[in-house]
């Protein structure tokens, strides 16, 4: 058996979630049992549990250029997308701000998009701008979207399904001269792409996107903020009074040791999952597969692919690559519902172009054989499917060739 063999499926659905790194594995090993403590405890155990949350916290802070007194633990980045903008509008409410319009762009991620949409009921108007074909968000009609009632705009840095890297940066100046607070969902890019969240006001980032344990994210929160989120939970005065709750502290510590390696990995892992992601495109041409890469260029996450596999059913490739090669065709947040992506759809893509598509994200811990493999099994697997579609009979009308 090969080593490829060995560790199959061949896992290439990264943007659902990474492997966990073997460093955040071995940090979190000693907190279960041997070290267990509650981080608010008073006892010696509660204080060594304390000091291993804010030595993640630094960790996690220096990834995303952040002060770690602006971190808030959550549970992961949907219920930071959650208290970021079901926080604010709650909090600029109280405070008697009486803006009432926030800015989605309409490739979000549903956790962003559901939260804004609940709003409405409150009076608020949700502005969703639209994307281009390659994914990038218009710039010209957000310009026109922003006003002086404008409180939030929420934009996300790299998409969960595409990999487009938006233009943050470029949408700042006009963000700030409204007056409005911007939140940025960086979940798909923190650890894979050079990240700083300083100059936003709010910032969602998720452990298991980055080689760390699921069940644990956070919440940038600016310290010049104008306004500060109000709790979604209530309870203790846990993180700042803003997240209720005992600490995690085995996934915590897991969460900042994945993120000292990213940060530690940046450079070589960019330039790994690129290779890789260029390799398994290349393989798949050079065996005559049809295909299009939806997204390309500079402002696609290294390592991400969203692939058009022409006149192949997607669901029907996943399927049959299912023990061999894992792939998926959209969000892994929606899956198991039969309706077409939302991206994909914001992007202007036809049911027939949407239904040809997967997505793939070629990650740290994959290497050449693996992609190789892949390559194969998904090269294979189209051939038997299109070999099907012309030697599959006919189906005959129970009429057909009856005289008359």
């Amino acid at each position: 058996m090969s080593q490829t063999e060995a560790v199959l499926p061949v896992y290439l659905d990264g943007h659902a979630t990474t492997p966990l790194a073997p460093e955040a594995e071995q940090a979190m090993a000693p907190w279960w049992h041997r070290r267990a403590g509650n981080a608010h405890s008073p006892h010696r155990r509660g204080t060594e549990a304390s000091v291993a949350v804010e030595r993640a916290r630094i960790e996690v802070a220096s990834l995303v250029g952040a002060a770690p007194q602006e971190l808030v633990f959550t549970s992961g980045a949907t219920e930071a997308n959650n208290m970021a903008i079901l926080g604010v509008a709650n909090a600029a409410q109280r405070a008697g701000d009486a803006r009432r319009e926030i800015i989605v762009s309409a490739i979000e991620h549903k956790s962003v998009l559901s939260a804004a949409a609940s709003l409405e009921e409150q009076g608020f108007k949700i502005r969703v701008c639209p994307v281009r074909r390659d994914g990038r968000l218009d710039v010209v009609a957000f310009q026109r979207l922003l006003s002086d009632q404008t409180l939030l705009v929420s934009v996300m840095a790299a998409n969960n399904e595409v990999g487009t890297v938006q233009p943050i940066a470029d949408l700042l100046s006009d963000v700030r001269a409204v007056g409005a607070m911007i939140h940025v969902d960086v979940a798909q890019l923190a650890g894979k792409l050079p990240t700083c969240v300083a100059d936003y006001d709010f910032a969602s980032i998720s452990s298991h996107k980055l080689y760390g344990p699921m069940g644990i994210g956070a919440l940038f929160v600016s310290a010049a903020a104008q306004h500060r989120p109000r709790p979604l939970f209530h309870g203790g005065a846990q993180e700042r009074g803003l997240r209720p709750g005992t600490l995690p502290t085995p996934l915590i510590v897991g969460f900042g040791a994945a993120a000292r390696v990213a940060a530690l990995r940046l450079e070589k892992d960019l330039a790994h999952v690129r290779d890789l992601a260029d390799r398994l495109v290349g393989r798949l041409e050079a065996k005559q597969v049809r295909l299009q890469r939806n997204t390309t260029g500079s402002h696609q996450l290294p390592g991400s692919l969203s692939l058009r596999f022409f006149e192949v059913d997607a669901p029907s490739l996943i399927d049959a690559l299912a023990d061999s090669v894992c792939l998926s065709e959209g969000s892994a947040c929606t899956s198991g519902q039969i309706q077409p992506s939302h991206v994909l759809s914001a992007m202007s893509f036809t049911e027939s172009e949407m239904r040809e598509t997967v997505r793939i994200y070629c990650g740290r811990y994959n290497d050449c054989s693996e992609i190789d493999y892949a390559a194969d099994a998904i090269a294979d697997a189209i051939r038997r499917m299109t070999l099907a579609h012309w030697t599959d009979p006919p189906v005959r009308s129970v009429n057909e060739g009856r005289s008359h």
